[in-house]
């Protein structure tokens, strides 16, 4: 008798746009519109931005509303926001409801983080917390966490129901690193200790 690992969401990619089109962050997994020649060729970074190009071209949605369109046999899910549009991609074999239930949690996470300043100057302001939270949402396309607030508590090193002193969306990004470091510091210390 063979037990068969239990099946775990994926996702393609996860791109975020400025309302113009042009690309403010993105992460691709696997081969995902990857040329031969690797992931940092000329081929691959044409391939990656003509379909965020028709992403862009395709979608319509109002803001905050979760919408669901395909291009080249991708499904994509993604929500608008005032001056910017996050896409989460899978295969067309993946449920489009678990995609939307997906990007319902990172979007509901990246409001929270950004105490909902979700728009271009601020996810720009605040990358590294972005970055940290694409890596908590999934592994290697694998989704790992679609709970909102388990998300920002990760991102925020928070234990859970933990509160702060300082909303971190009102913390310069110096700041934000130097409480980041600080928790990690003290949780480093007690490990060390038990």
């Amino acid at each position: 008798m063979s037990t068969q690992a239990p099946l775990v969401p994926s996702i393609t990619s996860l791109i975020l746009l400025s309302s113009d089109g042009s690309r403010l962050s993105s992460k691709y997994y696997s081969s995902f519109l990857l040329h031969a020649n690797g992931p940092n060729s000329p081929e691959t970074l044409q391939l990656r931005t003509n379909f965020e190009k028709q992403l862009h071209k395709k979608s319509r949605g109002k803001n905050g509303e979760i919408e669901i369109l395909t291009v080249d046999q991708t499904t994509a899910c993604y929500v608008t926001t005032s001056d910017l549009k996050i896409f989460l991609t899978s295969p067309s074999t993946e449920s489009e409801l678990v995609l939307s239930y997906v990007l319902d949690g990172f979007y509901s996470a990246l409001q929270q983080i950004l105490h909902n300043q979700v728009d271009k100057r601020t996810i720009l302001d605040n990358l590294e917390l972005l970055m940290l939270l694409i890596d908590e949402l999934s592994d290697s396309g694998r989704i790992l966490e679609t709970n909102p607030q388990m998300l920002a508590e990760r991102v925020l090193m928070k234990q859970p129901g933990e509160g702060g002193d300082t909303p971190i969306g009102e913390l310069t990004i110096g700041q934000a690193f130097n409480q980041i470091a600080g928790q990690a510091r003290e949780q480093i210390i007690a490990n060390m200790q038990n």
